[in-house]
């Protein structure tokens, strides 16, 4: 599997997926921690990919989706199941936090 790309028109479909759950990523460019996150969050797809789906999209380019989310920074994470919001984090996470929803998700704990 591959990190998606997601956007506009495209973001209901990826986060409704009713195989795996979602573990989406909000990133902007230019941000310093999103460059720092961007591995992390590619190391957890090949890693958890067989059982979690992995999409990432762009904050401010397809901002009426970052703006319904209530995201005021990046990076930002969500987390869905069958398009159902299950947990988000709002904030820098360290990869081990990451890691550890990955796993949840995998396992059904989330």
């Amino acid at each position: 599997m591959a990190i998606i790309n997601a956007t506009d028109k495209t973001w209901n479909e990826i986060i409704s997926n009713q195989e795996k759950p979602v573990m989406t990523m909000f990133y902007i460019e230019t941000c310093p921690h999103c460059q720092k996150m961007k591995p992390v969050f590619e190391d957890l797809e090949k890693k958890h990919g067989g059982k979690v789906s992995f999409a990432r999209i762009n904050a401010m380019e397809y901002l009426n989706i970052t703006r319904s989310y209530g995201i005021a920074a990046a990076p930002a994470f969500k987390f869905f199941k069958n398009g159902k919001l299950l947990n988000e984090e709002n904030e820098v996470m360290k990869p081990e936090q990451l890691e550890q929803i990955a796993k949840d998700l995998e396992s059904g704990k989330l």
